[in-house]
């Protein structure tokens, strides 16, 4: 089977700003675990399922960050092995919306499809492209509040498939729009540590879909008014 290393390198100031964000990130919820955990002890919060809520929330935040940090660094230490095989645009997003569509329900946010129906396969590793979809509809579910929405489309171009996720959340002023792919970059520096975006997980994606012959770019009317991510992989005819 024909597998490709890929490998992603970080300039020494990426690095250190890197380093600076996630220590940054790491503090913020382990801060308020550990202030709940105080506030049960001594009585000050009451042992309610709010309280499990929040540092439940928390600890999943922090998880999510330990899993794109581990995953960066095994794509800088080359450690990727691509396994292209044929697949099916539609069942990569059918298994998207199986792992994150009760946390849509939860948050009250309108998730839906519109996949061509006659589109070509892709020569794709399934888990990786697998990983890209879950990093931009996760991410764009983060962005979105209650009452908004997210599709996920897929249509056939010339000699490949383009799958874009447009969402109707807090969208992308026009001098941020170059950045997003390039450092783990946040828009909106103080919302994003509330909704726990290490912005790490579209580096990841930016360099697997690109592994893949592929390109990914974004698109944004402005600030407020939803965002797409859009990518491409190459189709088999």
């Amino acid at each position: 089977s024909s597998h490709v290393a890929y490998r992603l390198e970080l300039t020494e100031p990426r690095r250190r700003q890197l380093f600076g964000d996630v220590s940054h990130e790491l503090r913020t919820p382990l801060t308020t675990i550990k202030g709940s955990m105080e506030g049960l002890m001594d009585g000050m919060l009451p042992p309610n399922e709010e309280t499990y809520t929040q540092i439940y929330r928390e600890a999943d935040r922090l998880q999510r960050l330990v899993n794109d940090l581990q995953e960066l660094s095994r794509v800088e230490a080359g450690a990727y092995e691509l396994h292209p095989q044929l697949a099916s645009v539609k069942s990569l997003v059918d298994s998207a919306i199986d792992r994150l569509g009760r946390q849509f329900e939860e948050k009250g946010v309108t998730l839906t499809t519109q996949i061509s129906p006659d589109l070509p396969q892709i020569k794709a590793d399934e888990d990786r492209i697998g990983q890209v979809l879950l990093n931009l509809v996760g991410n764009a579910l983060q962005y979105t509040p209650s009452g908004g929405s997210v599709c996920i489309t897929a249509t056939g171009q010339p000699k490949e498939v383009q799958i874009a996720i447009l969402d109707t959340g807090i969208g992308i002023p026009p001098e941020h729009l170059p950045h997003v792919f390039t450092r783990f970059y946040r828009v909106d520096k103080s919302r994003s540590r509330q909704v726990g975006g290490s912005g790490i997980g579209l580096t990841i994606a930016k360099y697997l879909v690109e592994a893949h012959g592929g390109r990914i770019w974004v698109e944004s009317p402005g600030a407020g008014k939803g965002s797409t991510f859009i990518f491409t992989l190459p189709s088999v005819a």
